[in-house]
């Protein structure tokens, strides 16, 4: 049974019986319901349902796109340009731009990030496709009420 922000299991006596080989009776009732706060977490196109106590597992695309942003940031304070940039990476202009975008991101989010636990939504996709705030204030309200 499913209610909101609640997951209720319950076994059936005659077949965890039957499964561990052992009289109907010898199996007591209670210990077949379980009742688990759960959440539903979209991250793109994914949707999981985690227990309570889960956590979402590190995205490392994102991760790895904070870490490449540190690259560009020096090449570009080195006098190199967006397309040199882009050419040395193997990227196009418009990807190495959107990437710089990850600079603004706060050190608290970037803890987030490097730890799991950023809000599920934030994702390379959702970063790609939505405006940050370069604000870190207004990004962390940003995040909390998107």
């Amino acid at each position: 049974m499913l209610e909101t922000g609640q997951l209720a299991i319950t076994l059936s006596q005659a077949s965890v019986a039957e499964g561990l080989g052992v009289a109907t009776d010898c199996v007591n009732v209670d210990d077949l319901q379980f009742n688990v706060p759960f959440a539903i977490r979209r991250r793109g196109v994914e949707t999981r349902l985690l227990l309570k106590g889960q956590s979402l597992p590190r995205d490392e695309t994102l991760i790895g796109n904070i870490a490449r942003v540190q690259a560009f940031l020096g090449e570009v304070t080195g006098g190199r340009s967006f397309q040199e940039i882009a050419e040395n990476h193997g990227l196009s202009v418009k990807r190495v731009q959107q990437i710089l975008e990850y600079a603004f991101l706060s050190p608290f989010t970037v803890r987030q990030v490097i730890e799991g636990r950023q809000p599920p939504f934030l994702t390379t996709d959702w970063c790609l496709k939505n405006e940050i705030p370069a604000d870190w204030s207004a990004q962390d309200v940003h995040f909390r009420t998107a």
